[in-house]
């Protein structure tokens, strides 16, 4: 059932930036007291305008949401991943920094921002390096864990969660960064040396993403993409070879049984990770890379006989896919389906889990909005 979307008003205005004592900090009087959020409350998902504006804490930026990406976890977050989410949906985001008392400089900077808020005090961070940025044993996640996200027209994040975009990099863009760093995981694990043989399977926003990142480093084969739509994989032009994906592994030719020293398995579905396993090459990898909320039995003799890894892969670096978007070796347009108002969050919603749907974003304020439909924004 789709969430239903009740009447809305107009979203709060930007606080204005006020100087003072300390540059970056806000007159409290000037920050709205409440604002749009897409709120999912006791298995109900609803549009509000009476939500509370967040206040930020000490280490603390409070942003101003221009985009939100509609990901395939946040729909599976609405079919009950995770035992049942509670608060404000999505973690994907571009905004503008309106108050950072740590870091004033930060003010008006467009920024993205990493999902994992730590704790600073587990022992897995203090390990440091990547468990304590996506694995602090007492994290909250932005958007999927305790603290409310992005379909709104505020969050806030710890500012050193924060990533400055560069000038260059578009806002619809460097809404991608997230998703991006996501791909990039796999590299930052060192699961791909360049003599490997990589398969990804599902040609989804995050598989596609994926083959893009792989297909840069300099790999002596070409990666091989198997989907469902030839003209998914068009997309990444001649970087990657494609297969269309049969309904079962039984179905795989011969020649591709075992070919591959890495198989990503994008799809989400237990059927993929089957097939992973029949296109993995014996003491070969598979990579996990989607969630899913559904559950399944699965026969686990073919990963042990072949001596498989299998390797979960989640949250990466945003330094690393900034650059990519930086360059300008990346066009990511090509990968948005569709951009919706946050009063249409629903509809916005319903076109995400549609098939063959590619990216589809939220413009939250009405400037993004503006800027998708050539329009000038409602006064």
């Amino acid at each position: 059932e789709a969430p239903r979307v009740p009447a809305h008003r107009s979203p709060p205005p930007l606080p204005s930036r006020l100087g003072g004592p300390c540059e970056g900090e806000m007159v409290a009087a000037s920050i709205p007291e409440t604002m749009r959020a897409f709120v999912v409350e006791d298995g109900t998902a609803t549009l509000r305008s009476d939500y509370p504006v967040p206040r930020p804490g000490a280490d603390e930026a409070l942003v101003r949401v221009l985009r939100a990406g509609i990901c395939n976890t946040d729909l599976e977050l609405l079919k009950g991943y995770k035992g049942g989410f509670r608060g404000v949906l999505g973690h994907e985001f571009i905004g503008e920094v309106v108050s950072a008392a740590s870091r004033p400089a930060l003010v008006g900077r467009r920024v993205c921002g990493e999902l994992n808020v730590s704790c600073s005090s587990c022992h897995n961070c203090g390990r440091g390096g990547t468990i304590a940025r996506n694995h602090c044993l007492k994290r909250t996640v932005l958007g999927i864990l305790n603290h409310d996200g992005t379909y709104a027209d505020y969050l806030t994040l710890p500012v050193a969660n924060l990533h400055a975009v560069p000038d260059g990099v578009p806002t619809e863009a460097a809404a991608f960064v997230e998703p991006l760093a996501a791909a990039y995981r796999i590299v930052e694990q060192g699961l791909v040396r360049s003599e490997h043989r990589v398969c990804v399977l599902g040609d989804g926003k995050l598989g596609l993403l994926i083959a893009e990142v792989l297909s840069r480093q300099g790999l002596a084969s070409k990666v091989t993409l198997f989907g469902r739509h030839a003209s998914k994989a068009a997309l990444l032009g001649d970087a990657v070879v494609f297969h269309e994906s049969p309904r079962e592994a039984t179905a795989l030719p011969d020649e591709l049984r075992g070919a591959f020293d890495v198989v990503v398995d994008a799809t989400g579905t237990v059927e993929g990770l089957k097939m992973a396993a029949t296109l993995t090459m014996a003491m070969g990898t598979i990579v996990l890379k989607s969630t899913c909320a559904s559950q399944a039995t699965i026969d686990t003799s073919a990963f042990v006989v072949q001596e498989l890894n299998i390797v979960g892969s989640r949250c990466g670096p945003f330094p690393e896919a900034m650059k990519l978007l930086e360059d300008g070796s990346l066009d990511v347009s090509k990968y948005i389906s569709a951009v919706f108002p946050l009063e249409r969050v629903a509809e916005a919603l319903e076109m995400a889990r549609s098939r063959g749907c590619l990216k589809v974003q939220l413009a939250i304020a009405p400037s993004e909005l503006s800027a998708a439909t050539g329009e000038p924004p409602a006064k």
